[in-house]
C-alpha cells in the first residue's frame, strides 16, 4: 500500500486545472499523506490553497466520491467553518481526482490536542471550550439544514483556536445528502451505538449522538461512557469495545444507573469538571446519553438546544478566587440565593461577581469578561467575533471595575440616584448596583455580587 500511494502523489511544481472554473494552479510542497489521500500546498494566481489528491485505491473503493466532491462543490459551503472544496482539480496525463480547499491559518490546533500528552496539549478556559462547542453546535445545525449528514464527526475533522474558540472543520468529502447511501461507518469511540452494532449506517440522527460525545471531550477530556466499566476491563480488545460502546453503553454519570459511575480516585479530575458545569448542560449530557443511547430522535439532543444552554454557560462562568478553578454558574438564576459555594476543587469559598442583566439572559461580569453582537444586538445572537466591551480593573484600586465602550458608538448610562451620563467610545463606566446602560440595541442593569448557593 505504501508504494501505490507513493505512486499516488504529486511532484511539485507539477501543473493542474480547475474542473468548474478552469483556473490553472501549481502543486507546492507535500503537507501529509494519509489512507484517502495526500495533501499538497497549491498556488493559483499567487493565492495559497490546500489540494487533496486521492489515492486511486480509494477513488475504486468509494465510487460516489466523485459524486459528492461535485456535488458539495454545486451547492457551496453550509457554513464558514467548513473548509469547503472550492472545485475538482483534475492533472493532465494523470488518471485521479483531488479538490482544492482554503488553507487552514496556522494559529489553529487539532481537536486531539485537548487530550495530548504534555507538552503538545493545549488546555483553553472554560469559556473557550464552551464557545468551541456552541460553534460546532452553529456549524452542524447549517449543515443538517442543507439536507446533509457529515457522517464521521471525530476529532481529525475539526481544528480550534485556542485563545477564542474559534474552529474549522476539515475533512469534508465524507458529506452526503442525509439518507443516501453512507461512505463510512465513523471513528471509533464517536460512532452512534446502533453504527457499533452494525444494525444502522450514519445519518444525520448519528451525527448528534457524536456531536454530543465531540461536546464531552472538549469540555472534560474524557469519553462519557467510559467509567467504571472501562476501568476494569483487564484487556480492551473488540469483544470489550462492542460492550461498552455498542451492545451495553452506560453513561458515566447516569443519575439512575450508577454501575458505570467513576471511580474515586481515578476520575476525580472528571467529576471536579462535571460539578462545575451548569444544569442546563449537565440536563442535555443526561439526555444524550441514557435515552440518546437509543437509535431514534426521541433521546437525541438537537443542535438549538446545545447552542441556548451553552451560550448561557459561557455567559456565567467565574474562577475561584484560591486556587483558579473555573466554575459555571446558572444564569437563569435571576435572583440568586445569597448563600455561599464552595469551590468543587479546593474547598474556598467563591463570591459572585456583578453581574448584567439583559432581559431573561445574564453575564456574569469577572475581570477580563467581554461582551459581544450576542449580548448587545438582539439582530445577532450567538454571534462573537471582536468584543464590543470588557471588563477591567481600575489601575488605582484593583477592586473596582467597570465596564468600556469597544464600539464606535456612545451608550447612555443612568444610576439607581436618577443621574445620568454618556459613555463614548474608548470610555469606562464604574460598575455599581443597579446602574442601567443602554447599548443602543439593548438595554442591561448591572446587579451587584452575592455568593450564589450551589
Amino acid at each position: 500500500m505504501a508504494d501505490g500511494m507513493a505512486v499516488s502523489q504529486l511532484r511539485e511544481g507539477t501543473p493542474f486545472r480547475l474542473r468548474a472554473s478552469g483556473l490553472a494552479g501549481t502543486v507546492g510542497a507535500l503537507i501529509g499523506a494519509g489512507g484517502q489521500g495526500a495533501a499538497y500546498h497549491a498556488s493559483i494566481g499567487g493565492k495559497p490553497f490546500v489540494l487533496k489528491w486521492y489515492h486511486p485505491h480509494v477513488l475504486e473503493a468509494d465510487t460516489r466520491l466523485p459524486g459528492r466532491i461535485a456535488r458539495a462543490v454545486e451547492r457551496g459551503s453550509p457554513d464558514p467553518r467548513f473548509l469547503w472544496p472550492i472545485d475538482l482539480v483534475e492533472v493532465s496525463g494523470r488518471e485521479g481526482l483531488g479538490h482544492l480547499m482554503a488553507l487552514r491559518p496556522p494559529r489553529f490546533r487539532g481537536l486531539r490536542d485537548l487530550i495530548a500528552a504534555p507538552p503538545a496539549r493545549i488546555d483553553p478556559p472554560l469559556v473557550v471550550r464552551a464557545r468551541t462547542c456552541l460553534s460546532l453546535a452553529e456549524s452542524f445545525l447549517h449543515l443538517h439544514a442543507k439536507g446533509l449528514c457529515y457522517q464521521d464527526i471525530n476529532f481529525g475533522a475539526v481544528f480550534i483556536e485556542p485563545s477564542s474558540g474559534e474552529i474549522c472543520i476539515c475533512d469534508n468529502d465524507n458529506v452526503d445528502v442525509n439518507g443516501a447511501p453512507a461512505s463510512v461507518y465513523g471513528t471509533k469511540k464517536f460512532m452512534a451505538p446502533e453504527i457499533v452494532r452494525g444494525e444502522r449506517m450514519p445519518d444525520a440522527g448519528t451525527d448528534l449522538y457524536s456531536m454530543a460525545v465531540m461536546f464531552f471531550y472538549v469540555l472534560h477530556a474524557w469519553h462519557p461512557l467510559e467509567g467504571r466499566a472501562e476501568y476494569e476491563v483487564a484487556l480492551m480488545d473488540a469483544e470489550e469495545e462492542m460492550r461498552l460502546y455498542g451492545t451495553q453503553p452506560r453513561f458515566m454519570f447516569d443519575p439512575a444507573d450508577a454501575s458505570n459511575g467513576p471511580v474515586a480516585g481515578f476520575h476525580d479530575a472528571i467529576v471536579r469538571r462535571w460539578r462545575s458545569l451548569s444544569e442546563g448542560v449537565r440536563r442535555l449530557f443526561v439526555q444524550a446519553f441514557t435515552a440518546g443511547l437509543r437509535p431514534g430522535p426521541a433521546g437525541r439532543v438537537i443542535e438549538t438546544q446545545w447552542r441556548a444552554a451553552l451560550a448561557r454557560m459561557a455567559d456565567s462562568i467565574l474562577a475561584c478566587p484560591a486556587c483558579g478553578y473555573e466554575h459555571a454558574l446558572d444564569a437563569e438564576d435571576a435572583d440568586p440565593d445569597p448563600r455561599r459555594f464552595a469551590c468543587v476543587a479546593c474547598g474556598a469559598e467563591v463570591p459572585l461577581p456583578p453581574r448584567l442583566l439583559l432581559g431573561r439572559d445574564a453575564v456574569v461580569l469577572c475581570q477580563g469578561a467581554q461582551l459581544h453582537a450576542h449580548h448587545l444586538d438582539p439582530a445577532r445572537p450567538f454571534v462573537y467575533g471582536e468584543p464590543l466591551a470588557r471588563v477591567e480593573a481600575h489601575p488605582a484600586d484593583p477592586a473596582v471595575t467597570g465596564l468600556r465602550n469597544l464600539t464606535a458608538d456612545t451608550w447612555t448610562s443612568r444610576l439607581p440616584d436618577g443621574t445620568g451620563a454618556a459613555v463614548p467610545p474608548g470610555r469606562t463606566i464604574r460598575l455599581v448596583d443597579g446602574l442601567e446602560v443602554d447599548f443602543g440595541r439593548r438595554r442591561g442593569t448591572v446587579a451587584a455580587g452575592q455568593s450564589p448557593t450551589r
